[in-house]
């Protein structure tokens, strides 16, 4: 079970460290959507890696040529396509607060 700190003792924190609590909360932001960013792009990486492609269209290549079988690849494929989605959400936001 995660803790609820009180918005006053965030507040105090802030202060205490030399941040306004806004800041405080856009740093925290942007320090966990780089990390999250990160994860997804090493789970991009290995899949990329095993299948020797860069974007989620070359997925859709190799099964164009029968490279590879849907059945055997399909979640891989889903997941790639889903992580390349959630790299774009995170990216964007992340500019927005930098």
């Amino acid at each position: 079970m995660i803790a609820t700190i009180p918005q006053t003792e965030i507040n105090d924190f802030a202060v205490k460290i030399g941040y306004s609590p806004q800041e405080l909360l856009r740093q925290s932001l942007i320090a966990f959507i780089w990390s999250n960013l990160q994860d997804v792009k090493t789970e991009i990486f290995h899949i990329q890696k095993q299948y020797k492609i860069d974007k989620p269209t070359d997925f859709e290549k190799l099964y164009e040529t029968g490279i590879i079988e849907e059945k055997d690849t399909w979640k891989d494929y889903q997941q790639f396509d889903h992580l390349f989605y959630k790299q774009e959400i995170l990216e964007t936001f992340l500019k927005q607060l930098a």
